[in-house]
């Protein structure tokens, strides 16, 4: 766990159909948080880690990022792909992606929506728009920031 983390990476991941903890305790905007869906471009809903925290900025949430891949919790070239997020900076929403095998939100959460519904939102509404540069993405042997 990152010394600046406010909950356990751990508990970022769902590990069945139950409510995960951030569910039950109800994580409502207004804010900034950030996910992680697997498999981003695979057929159907991909598989979302959600971060169970709200930040007051989207440069908080970014750095919270920065540090869970640098910790080796999202990804295998998490550090890497840290690299290549803090040199992009945060000054708003963004979509982090390694190739085919995941893409991390930095989203925001508006007034009295759900972390979940707004990254699940985020996430299909950039997927949409990126259709047309999915091949792009996946081949370019690098993290990309979009």
């Amino acid at each position: 766990m990152s010394p600046a983390s406010r909950t356990p990476y751990n508990m970022v991941m769902p590990r069945d159909d139950r409510p995960s903890p951030g569910e039950r305790e109800g994580v409502f905007g207004p804010g900034w948080s950030w996910a992680a869906f697997f498999t981003p471009w695979a057929d159907g809903r991909p598989s979302p880690r959600y971060r169970w925290t709200l930040f007051e900025t989207a440069a908080q949430a970014v750095d919270d990022l920065g540090r869970c891949l640098d910790d080796g919790n999202v990804g295998r070239r998490g550090a890497l792909c840290s690299s290549v997020l803090r040199k992009r900076g945060a000054p708003r929403e963004l979509v982090l992606c390694d190739a085919a095998d995941w893409a991390c939100v930095v989203h925001e959460v508006r007034a009295g929506i759900h972390v979940t519904e707004a990254a699940d939102a985020y996430f299909t509404r950039w997927r949409t728009s990126m259709a047309g540069h999915r091949f792009t993405i996946i081949n370019a042997g690098v993290p990309t920031v979009w």
